[in-house]
């Protein structure tokens, strides 16, 4: 019981600290078209969230192996040895080529994962029933893909730091989304948007309108959060090729994986690309 109201806790938590000050997706407002159920998408998130939990997370949060605040042996192994790395790929080392993929199931922390998992969750449902459930999971690979060669080839001073994280193929899927739902909106949790909010809906009661006074759900434009996600991760990219600390985070990544979505049309159904280029909504 302990353990359950822990857990529980733990999420409440890094809900609020992921929304408080930007939102943070958590549902697409739309509704497919063919009311396919997301298995692609279903099965994307239980193997990251397996591999995470099962494989990582026992050696990252093991406090018997913990040695000053360091990382554990174990857990820095198994990203240096299934991570993306450039010698691992260049020199054929571990799993050589695979990491391209393999890096992509792997995440560092809980946080990582979570957050991750539910802009998944929010982008992809809606990709998957657009281009079927196979191609769905070529897309994703494929953006996972190039978004780990592309930030290697765009940054050279990148190093032999391991690249880890589905972020780059979850970055695809979000550019994808942009391009094929552009006047989509998407339910966010959102801490500072809550509290402008008020005044706001207080003038809406005061002519006689309806209005939701407190909330932390707001609904916003997903062309908003997308070309925020655009522009941030471009000015960090900057950043990161002039060598600057960017924390930690792969931003070449995430913008080489949204470049990834001008793809998309290659796995769209054919009467949804049809109704696209026609000019109608999907």
């Amino acid at each position: 019981m302990c353990l359950i109201a822990s857990f529980i806790l733990l999420v409440l938590y890094v809900l609020f600290y992921m929304s408080f000050i930007f939102p943070l997706p958590i549902n697409d407002a739309g509704s497919v078209r063919y009311r396919s159920i997301p298995w692609a998408t279903f099965l994307l998130i239980f193997l990251n969230s397996a591999i995470f939990l099962l494989w990582l997370a026992p050696d990252l949060y093991n406090p018997e192996v913990m040695v000053d605040g360091e990382f554990p042996y174990d857990y820095v192994t198994k990203i240096s040895s299934f991570g993306y790395r450039e010698t691992v790929l260049r020199n054929g080392e571990g799993v050589g080529a695979f990491t391209t993929f393999t890096s992509m199931f792997m995440h560092a922390d809980l946080l990582h994962l979570f957050g991750n998992m539910i802009y998944l969750w929010t982008f992809g449902r809606r990709i998957e029933d657009a281009c079927g459930h196979g191609r769905y999971l070529v897309f994703y690979l494929l953006s996972g893909m190039v978004a780990n060669l592309g930030s290697e080839l765009m940054n050279p001073l990148i190093g032999d730091r391991p690249g880890i994280g589905a972020s780059g193929a979850i970055a695809g899927i979000m550019g994808a989304y942009l391009l094929l739902y552009p006047g989509a909106k998407v339910t966010t949790l959102w801490g500072v948007g809550s509290i402008l909010r008020v005044p706001i809906s207080l003038v809406r009661i005061m002519l006689n309108q309806k209005a939701i006074i407190w909330g932390w759900r707001v609904t916003l434009p997903a062309w908003l959060l997308l070309l925020w996600f655009a522009f941030e991760n471009t000015l960090f990219s900057f950043s990161s090729m002039k060598g600057e600390d960017t924390g930690g985070i792969n931003y070449l990544a995430h913008l080489a994986g949204f470049l990834a979505a001008l793809t998309i049309f290659l796995f769209v159904r054919k009467d949804l690309l049809m109704r696209y280029i026609s000019g109608r909504s999907l």
